[in-house]
């Protein structure tokens, strides 16, 4: 019983940290979202279309966006990037 215990009380410890890792993480991807954010509008003025490349890029953050919210607020115990895959588009 002792060892149940002590096996439950590890893994709450290891959802912590990785929740706080992702939650860190969580706060670089806004400031990454919001450089994407202008550098779409400037291209988008200058040429008249958005980026494609970028385009892709923000697809693949936005999935890993859900990933991170899905892992954070306990509806899930897949651990996203880096410790799972990042996720494709």
């Amino acid at each position: 019983m002792e060892e149940f215990e002590m096996i439950e009380r590890e893994k709450g410890i290891s959802r912590v940290l990785f929740t706080l890792l992702y939650l860190i993480i969580g706060r670089v991807i806004a400031m990454v979202i919001f450089v994407i954010a202008i550098t779409q509008f400037i291209y988008l003025w200058v040429s008249g279309e958005p980026n494609d490349k970028i385009l892709e890029f923000s697809g693949r953050l936005s999935e890993y966006s859900k990933q991170i919210v899905a892992y954070v607020s306990f509806n899930t115990d897949e651990k996203p990037w880096p410790v799972g895959d990042w996720p494709t588009v």
